[in-house]
């Protein structure tokens, strides 16, 4: 575990080190993450990453979204562990995604989820659109 999340730092932190904050054209860095994991953890993990992408770049030059399906949607309910560092995120333009095919399944509510989070038919589809439209990829 140990090992997994020193890798995952180190993999973000050559990503960053590249010498850009804006693209040439003035349009925004795109970035999408994906969660699955029912894990504070993890969760806390892919909050840290877009913390220190809008560090990075400047908030106003990057576009943010966390996409949850399969178990780490619970982690989206308003009751979760990281409701607190959710709602932090929702305030820095951090887009919140929840998978509506795994709400179905869970039989869970958008009522259920942090006030704020988007949802969207299947949260896969969602994050194979994003990487057509370009947006960078990754699953802290």
């Amino acid at each position: 575990m140990k090992i997994i999340k020193v890798l995952s730092a180190l993999l973000f932190a050559v990503a960053l080190a590249s010498p850009f904050a804006a693209q040439a054209d003035g349009a925004k860095e795109r970035l999408v993450l994906q969660v699955s994991d029912n894990d504070p953890a993890k969760w806390n993990l892919a909050l840290n990453n877009a913390e220190n992408v809008q560090e990075a770049f400047g908030k106003d030059n990057i576009q943010v979204e966390i996409v949850a399906y399969g178990p780490g949607l619970n982690m989206l309910k308003a009751d979760s562990k990281v409701a607190p560092r959710l709602n932090k995120a929702l305030d820095q333009s951090v887009g919140l995604i929840a998978c509506g095919n795994t709400m179905q399944k869970m039989k869970v509510t958008k009522a259920d989820l942090t006030g704020g989070v988007q949802v969207v038919d299947g949260g896969l589809v969602h994050i194979m659109k994003r990487q057509k439209e370009g947006w960078n990829y990754i699953r802290p």
